[in-house]
């Protein structure tokens, strides 16, 4: 694994500077101080001693840091480096003792050499374990290649120093051997920090080198001490000692580099050596046999120059074995590896050929230089024939410009792929639409080019196509629907031309649900398609018809000249649609109802014409459907009123706006107050007092009647209490609220009358519920309803009979007990010989079921009086009393004359009226 070169920061450079500097001027220091010997010889003596122990303590110190900020291995390696320096340290203390301290010759051997010779396994296994070679052949290589260098050096030491120390002698075997092993380890050790360095990465290898020097310096200190001692000529102070300060002090400045600069975790390596790395190996052991030959040729041959020899072959010989083994080994993964790619690349091949997509490589400037076999496939194009031609000679011309910057942005990009929509040119003449993805391989080191992947994207193109149809077009019908109308309004607008306008023509089928009952789903489609191709055919070219939903269809007319020519196309559509429609063999005559908006100025938008237009056509419909309508403004103007008055009213609850007005209902016979009807009233911020006229039907269409009537229920039941507390006479009054046709369909109707009546301590039975015309009577659940109200105790009633749709039926099968006549009988019965008929039949009808009879509108005596003769049981109306607020209530009580348990009107005159 190549290790990759540490990023070094600033401050390291520095600081390694700093430290090289100081050992610089500590070593040229030293020497100045020996070479000149100042202060004397004893002073210079100690400075050498003492300075030879402080540069191991350096190091030892520096070795101590490198292992803390460094891992696995390495850290151990300088943790043993650390500790060689350190026991050489105490050796040369203990000469030091001996020497300057005693003052007496270091005897030997002595603890001071203990100290020097246990220093070198701790720098053998230090260098050892530094990361090297993974591969088992290349860990013995490297051992080998130890014993090679470490045989011939020891040859070239013997030779010049080992030799001449072994054959002087010493006093005893032991010092012989001491004497030896100084040399000797540090060959061992120079060979394996010569060839640590060859073997580390570049990151570390610097710190290294420094180690390597170090020892070597060493190693020069010690033959040098060696060689002397043997001929007596060492004294206390030598030049030659500075190789044990510059050596250690180098060893401190590689722990130095480690520290400020770590290695990776793992930094052992498989990379073949440099060529210098081999020579290093090779030119110990060419000198070694040089001087082996030189020994034995020109004197006495040396037999341990010679085995040495015979062992450094011998160890070369193994060594090139193995080196031979392992490039065989290498050779046949190698060869594996190769089968593995051409196989590799044949399926690569394959894949390629037979994908879906054709592949082209192309220089910079779009000129191709390889196509895949598979374009014969897609454009019949063999893979020669378009080499040297530029792209965009195969391209639709209205493409060109879009790859043209497709093309731009991936040169600008490099591998990002870039995809281009473009139309691709058979051989044959035929346009393909493609997807061309560009990717930019320019600057990698394969393929060096430009790639296109060309995918032929026919299907899918029609797909969307499709799609796109589907989704601005009604799928019944086969006209533009709602959204694309709009869009072709918009455009219409964009481009009309002066003197010219636009209108739109809303339509709808009236009562087409009927149709579509009777006839079923499918024949309604059929009809609704009939309907779409009918329009299609009345309007002129280049105008647009389009179904809105359900049975609402628009014309679009893009080129008005005058406000007349939507008119008259509204005229000729409801002419037309008079032919009848043959559906299932039968035949359906439809009509229509349309609104009309032109545009009004150049402001108008496509929603504001197509809003006006269907304001016109609820206009029109609410004239009685069959006809068309011209937008006005005063239609969205009315609009905007009912929108706003919704609004206010689902708000008017809360803020407190209603209010309830009470009108008296009274015996005829004579003038006996029976109750009050409650009507609510709006009290609007804006508009004043609003009549129930202007909002009850409005709140009844919304939903709004349900919250409305509960309020109504509750504020009349509470107001009811009110007046039985304060007039104790009144305590048979009745209360009557008014249910609609929404209220009377409420789920909660029971309830929200229990909850009114329970709150306000109000009995149900002096509660009315006035049943109104517009009130659906018919259903399961609406008859329990009023079922469930009668049995607790509310009494219901039939109001504006006559008038309404109740029919005769409701008197007979509903807890009905009070029928009210309807006013406008009572308004014609001087007038109308019928309609006195009429009420007669009423009166007599409900006195005959045991009801009673009421009638409403009474507004002059005569009708007072008659309807006294003809046994009407009560009644209400302006000529008895007009609607009063609470406090008018409160006076008109106040006003009454109480009979027992009863008030009588004081204001009613009834000899002047019978």
């Amino acid at each position: 694994m190549r290790s990759a070169l540490p990023v070094v920061p600033r401050h390291a450079t520095r600081d390694f500077a700093i430290a090289a500097a100081l050992v610089a001027s500590l070593t040229l220091g030293f020497v100045t101080w020996i070479y000149f010997r100042i202060d004397g010889v004893h002073v210079s003596e100690a400075v050498d001693d003492f300075g030879e122990c402080g540069a191991a303590l350096i190091a030892a110190a520096a070795g101590a840091v490198a292992a803390w900020r460094n891992v696995g291995r390495t850290r151990l390696a300088w943790a043993l480096l650390a500790a060689s320096a350190l026991v050489w340290a105490g050796g040369e203390a203990a000469w030091s003792y001996f020497e300057i301290i005693r003052g007496q010759q270091v005897p030997f051997p002595s603890l001071a050499d203990a100290g020097y010779l246990a220093a070198v396994p701790f720098a053998i296994a230090g260098i050892a374990l530094f990361p090297g070679r993974l591969r088992l052949a290349s860990r013995v290589t490297f051992a080998l290649d130890g014993g090679i260098m470490a045989g011939a050096l020891l040859l070239i030491s013997w030779a010049t120093v080992l030799g001449p120390v072994y054959r002087a002698g010493s006093d005893t075997p032991l010092s012989a051997i001491i004497g030896l092993a100084y040399p000797i380890s540090d060959v061992v050790i120079a060979a394996m920090a010569l060839l640590l360095v060859g073997r580390t990465p570049s990151s570390t290898r610097f710190a290294l080198a420094l180690v390597a020097a170090g020892l070597i310096g060493n190693l020069l200190s010690d033959s040098a001490f060696a060689y002397l001692t043997t001929n007596q000529t060492y004294g206390p102070i030598q030049l030659v000692d500075t190789g044990w300060i510059a050596g250690y002090l180098l060893l401190a400045l590689g722990a130095v580099r480690a520290a400020l600069i770590p290695g990776a975790r793992s930094q052992s390596t498989d990379q073949p050596q440099g060529g210098w790395t081999l020579v290093l190996i090779y030119v110990p052991v060419a000198v070694a046999a040089v001087i082996a030959v030189l020994k034995n040729v020109g004197g006495a041959s040396d037999p341990l120059l010679l085995w040495d020899l015979l062992a450094v072959v011998a160890l070369v010989i193994m060594r090139q074995f193995i080196v031979l083994w392992d490039n065989m080994r290498l050779n046949q993964r190698l060869q594996a590896q190769s089968a593995a790619l051409r196989e590799s690349e044949g399926q690569l091949r394959s894949l390629v050929q037979n994908s879906g997509d054709a592949v082209m490589l192309a220089y910079a400037d779009g000129t191709v230089r390889f196509v895949s076999t598979s374009i014969d496939r897609f454009f019949a194009y063999s893979p020669t024939e378009l080499i040297g031609r530029p792209i965009t000679e195969l391209l639709h011309p209205e493409d060109r410009a879009a790859f043209t910057v497709g093309l731009q942005k991936s040169l600008a990009a490099s591998a990002h792929p870039i995809p281009v929509s473009c139309r691709f040119r058979h051989k044959l003449g035929s346009w393909t639409h493609c997807q061309v993805t560009i990717t930019n391989l320019l600057h990698q080191s394969s393929p060096q080019a430009l790639v296109f992947n060309i995918r032929d994207v026919t299907d899918r193109k029609e797909m969307e196509e499709r799609l796109a149809h589907l989704a601005s077009h009604d799928p019944v019908t086969g006209l533009p629907n709602r959204l694309s109308f709009r869009n072709q309004v918009d455009e219409a607008l964009e481009r009309t031309a002066p003197l010219l306008a636009v209108a739109v023509l809303a339509v709808d089928i009236d009562d087409f649900k009927l149709v579509n009952d009777a006839l079923g789903e499918r024949a309604s489609d059929d009809l609704l398609g009939m309907i779409g191709g009918r329009l299609s055919k009345l309007i002129p070219p280049g105008d647009v018809v389009a179904r809105m939903g359900a049975d609402e269809f628009a014309v679009l007319m893009q080129s008005v000249v005058h406000d007349e020519q939507p008119v008259r196309l509204a005229e000729r559509i409801v002419e037309h649609f008079k032919a009848p429609f043959k559906v299932q063999e039968r035949e359906i005559i439809l009509r229509l109802s349309m609104g009309i908006a032109a545009q009004a100025s150049h402001e108008d938008t496509a929603e504001t014409l197509m809003r006006n237009a269907d304001i016109a056509l609820n206009a029109a419909k609410a004239k009685g459907k069959g006809r068309y309508e011209r937008y006005q403004p005063q239609q969205h103007a009315a609009l905007s009123d009912r929108m706003d008055l919704e609004s206010d009213l689902a708000r008017a609850i809360e803020r407190r706006q209603l209010v309830l007005h009470y009108q008296p209902s009274v015996r005829l016979r004579d003038g006996v107050l029976l109750g009050f009807e409650a009507l609510v009233r709006w009290n609007h911020p804006r508009r004043g007092l609003v009549s129930p006229a202007d909002f009850i039907a409005l709140a009844d269409e919304t939903g709004l009647i349900v919250p409305l009537q509960r309020w109504v229920l509750g504020q009349a039941c509470a107001d009811g209490r009110h007046w039985q507390v304060q007039f104790p006479p009144a305590q048979a009054l009745q209360i009557s609220v008014n249910v609609s046709r929404r209220g009377l369909e409420d789920a909660d109707l029971v309830a929200d009358v229990a909850t009114a009546c329970t709150a306000a301590a109000f009995a149900p039975a002096r509660l009315v519920l006035e049943l109104t015309h517009g009130a659906s009577l018919k259903g399961s659940d609406t008859l329990a309803r009023l079922l469930a109200l009668h049995e607790s105790g509310v009494r219901l009633a039939l109001d504006d009979f006559g008038a309404g749709s109740a029919p005769l039926t409701a008197l007979r099968d509903l807890p009905v007990d009070i029928v009210k006549l309807d006013h406008s009988f009572v308004a014609r019965m001087g007038a109308n010989a019928t309609d006195a008929t009429v009420a007669r039949a009423v009166i007599d009808l409900g006195n005959t079921l045991g009801m009673m009879t009421m009638a409403d509108g009474i507004e002059r005596s005569e009708q007072f009086s008659a309807l006294r003769a003809i046994g009407c049981v009560a009644g209400q109306g302006y000529f008895l009393s007009r609607p009063l607020a609470a406090a008018g209530v409160e006076r008109l009580l106040a006003d009454c004359d109480a009979a027992g348990d009863e008030l009588r009107l004081r204001s009613l005159r009834l000899e002047k009226a019978g």
